[in-house]
This record gives C-alpha cells, sequence and structure tokens, in this order.
C-alpha cells in the first residue's frame, strides 16, 4: 500500500510539474528535462507496471496512439522534402514523447482526485506566472507599457501573445468549473477570483483565438447541461467581457501616456499603438481587425498540395516549411491550423484519421458531460476552437507554439480514461446484479 501511495504521488508530482511547465519554466527544455526524469523516477518506484495499462483497456487511446506513430513511419520511410538526420531525430523524439506523454496522462487520470489536483496546480502557477508577467512589463522593466499585449514572461522572457492567450484562457476556463462546483466558501472564493483574474489575463493578451476558444468552451457547457444548470458560469464569463470592455478606454489612455513618454512622442494617438496596447473599443477591434495573413497561410498550404502523393500521403511531418510557404514572402513558420498541417503533412488519411480520432474523442468527453463530469467536453470544445486558426501540429510534442497537448490532448485522453473506468464500473454493476440471488 506505502508503495502505491508514493507511485501515485510520483505519478501527480510528475504530471504537475509538466503542465507548470507551459506557464513557469523558462522553455521548452526544463519542461521535458522535468518530464523525462520524473518519469523515469516513477516507472522506477512501481510505474513500470501501470504504464501501458491504458494501452490495454482503452481502445480509443490505442487508435490515437497508433495515428501518431504511423505519422511517424510515413515520415521516416517516404520522402519528407527538406528532411535531415537533425529533423528525422528530433521528430522521433517529439513524436515519441508525445505518446509517452498520451500513456502518463491516462494513468494519472485514473488516480482518485487527480482531476482536483491538477485543476488546482494548473490554476496556481497560470495565476502566478499572470501576476509576474503584469508587474513585469506594466510596472518593473524599463520599457513597461501599462496596458500593452501580455506576453507570458516566465517563458523565454516574453512568450507569443497567442500561447500566452491560449494557456492563461484554458487555465481560466478549468478555474471557472472549479468555481461553479466549489462547496467550501474559502474555496469558492479563491477560485472565483482567479478566475476573473485569468480572463482578464487572457484578454490583456488580446487573442481572438483564445477569446473564440473560451466562448466555445461555455457553449459547449450550455449544449451539454442545458441553460440553467450553465447560467452562473456565462454570466461570469461575460460580466468579465463587460467590465473589460467598459474600462478598456481607460487602459488605453494610460498606455499610450506611457508609450509617449518612454518614446518621448507626445503626440503619439491610439491608432499608432494598435495591436501594441489594449484598444479602447476591444469589441471592434476584435472584429475589425485582418486575418494576420492566416489565410493567405493556408492558401499557400493547399496550392503545395499539386501531385497525388501530397493528397495521399502528405509532405511527412519533418519536411522543410519551405515545400509549402515558398510562394509566400515571409516564412511563417508554421500552418496556424492543426487541420490544415495534418492534410499538408499526412495528406487527406491522415486528416481524416485525426478528425475520426478527435469527434470520437468529443462524444466520451459528451457523454461524461450528460453523467455530470461537464468539464471534460468544455476543455476540449476549447481546445479544439483554439486550434481551428491557431496551434501547430497534433502529431508532435515539441511544436513551435508547443500548447497543443495541453489544450488537445489533455482534456481528450482525461475524458477517454474517465469514460473507460465509468463504463467498467457500470458494467461491473450489472453484472452483480445479474448474478445476485434473488
Amino acid at each position: 500500500m506505502a508503495e502505491r501511495s508514493v507511485t501515485r504521488a510520483l505519478l501527480l508530482v510528475n504530471v504537475c510539474g509538466f503542465l507548470m511547465g507551459y506557464y513557469a519554466m523558462p522553455n521548452h527544455w526544463f519542461q521535458m528535462a522535468w518530464f523525462i526524469c520524473m518519469t523515469v523516477v516513477w516507472l522506477l518506484f512501481g510505474g513500470m507496471q501501470q504504464l501501458f495499462v491504458g494501452l490495454s483497456h482503452d481502445l480509443w487511446l490505442r487508435c490515437a496512439m497508433g495515428m501518431v506513430f504511423a505519422m511517424m513511419i510515413r515520415s521516416s520511410i517516404f520522402g519528407s522534402p527538406g528532411m535531415g538526420i537533425r529533423e528525422l531525430w528530433f521528430g522521433w523524439m517529439s513524436s515519441g514523447l508525445l505518446m509517452i506523454v498520451m500513456t502518463v496522462f491516462w494513468q494519472v487520470g485514473s488516480v482518485a482526485q487527480s482531476a482536483r489536483i491538477l485543476s488546482t496546480a494548473l490554476a496556481a502557477s497560470a495565476s502566478v506566472a499572470a501576476f509576474g508577467s503584469m508587474a513585469v512589463f506594466y510596472f518593473l522593466d524599463e520599457r513597461a507599457v501599462f496596458g500593452q499585449r501580455l506576453t507570458n514572461w516566465f517563458i523565454y522572457g516574453g512568450w507569443n501573445s497567442v500561447c500566452t492567450g491560449m494557456t492563461f484562457g484554458f487555465a481560466a476556463v478549468w478555474s471557472i468549473h472549479r468555481w461553479y462546483h466549489a462547496l467550501k466558501r474559502l474555496e469558492k472564493a479563491c477560485f472565483l477570483g482567479i478566475s476573473i483574474f485569468l480572463v482578464w489575463a487572457t484578454l490583456l493578451t488580446m487573442s481572438r483565438g483564445a477569446l473564440l476558444a473560451m466562448i466555445a468552451g461555455h457553449l459547449a457547457l450550455v449544449l451539454s447541461r442545458g441553460w440553467r444548470f450553465s447560467l452562473r458560469p456565462v454570466l461570469l464569463l461575460l460580466a468579465c467581457l463587460g467590465c473589460f470592455q467598459g474600462l478598456a478606454p481607460q487602459i488605453t489612455k494610460m498606455g499610450v501616456r506611457d508609450l509617449s513618454e518612454r518614446l518621448g512622442a507626445p503626440k503619439l494617438t491610439e491608432a499608432m499603438t494598435a495591436d501594441g496596447v489594449v484598444a479602447s473599443n476591444p469589441a471592434k477591434r476584435l472584429i475589425t481587425r485582418g486575418d494576420t495573413h492566416r489565410f493567405s497561410i493556408y492558401a499557400a498550404g493547399f496550392s503545395s498540395i499539386t501531385t497525388t502523393s501530397d493528397w495521399l500521403i502528405g509532405k511527412g511531418l519533418w519536411a522543410a516549411n519551405d515545400c509549402w510557404s515558398c510562394s509566400l514572402p515571409w516564412n511563417p513558420e508554421h500552418l496556424h491550423s492543426i487541420f490544415v498541417d495534418a492534410l499538408v503533412r499526412g495528406g487527406v488519411p491522415a486528416l481524416a484519421c485525426f478528425l475520426g480520432v478527435l469527434v470520437w474523442g468529443l462524444y466520451r468527453a459528451w457523454w461524461l458531460a450528460k453523467k455530470g463530469e461537464e468539464i471534460w467536453i468544455m476543455l476540449a470544445s476549447f481546445g479544439v476552437a483554439g486550434l481551428v486558426f491557431d496551434g501547430d501540429s497534433a502529431f508532435t510534442l515539441l511544436s513551435v507554439p508547443r500548447f497543443e497537448t495541453l489544450i488537445l490532448w489533455l482534456p481528450l485522453v482525461l475524458a477517454s480514461v474517465r469514460y473507460t473506468l465509468v463504463k467498467r464500473e457500470q458494467g461491473a454493476a450489472i453484472s452483480t446484479e445479474f448474478h445476485s440471488p434473488l
């Protein structure tokens, strides 16, 4: 019993630290070092017997991991334009680690109270990262400008605002759910404050994808549980959006003033600071802002599919970006949509397989929502909506933005393990009832 407790504790510490890597570790190498070292320790203390439990019990997990492995084999055997030895070994490491992460996620999902522990760690690390980033970029840094587009200072010294928004928004949705279901007064008050703070932090990134994802998460809640059940979480989100919209003019005024003082240009206007400082009318700005060349990127991706081979097996996970971006006057680094990426990298079969795994996983999350566990459909809907116009690849762990594993695979895998366990419990109960004497 004591050994099992140690094994479970190590597993939880491993996954909590890995998730905190999306908020408070300097770069992905620190996160990978944490995960690899803690996974080895977990395996040495009894985890070896548990590592493949998910694969033996969960058909969805086997299909998801089989899909990733098939893409690895395709990318290694068939031609991939511009792929060298470095791309090959890095790709195998990245996709291989993703499969290990998925099995570890499944195992942690089978631990009692794991959802509460993971959500607490996520909310705490996101709050610390958001507070620290605001303190640095709005007050402490020599180039501080109040109300500038927020980035996560703890990662790379200022992680991309879209990545920051996606990770903060994901934590905000989970925190809102914790607030709504909290029974103790102190816990409810803490998560209410964290939820409001993280929603504001997400809005300060001015990421439309993150806002769309938060709305999608709450829309999934309404559709799965009904308006009456969903009213308070939805009203909380709308109240945060309304307050932000109302206070935005003052934030803009202070930001333009700070920027004018720093640049020594007293006549700066809001138009001159567009996309650098929160707009005085955020709703209008989100609507009128351009597509940031997304559709040009998608058009380049589609136009690169010119041969039968491209349609059937794609260009490979580790093909150079030049194979699809050569028609663009700049290097966009990735395709900004996991669905377009699946088509370009793996062809129609890869996209169809990915959509099948995705719909299957969403069905399991939806089924759980109908049984009272709506958090997984909320988080999975957040991930899917956020990755329509953002994100790189669903088949690798170390992608350019990196957050795909957090906002997509984490909720889908945890939903699948919960679905599997609940179904097994129901089957055992029916079997017991059937065989019990009258």
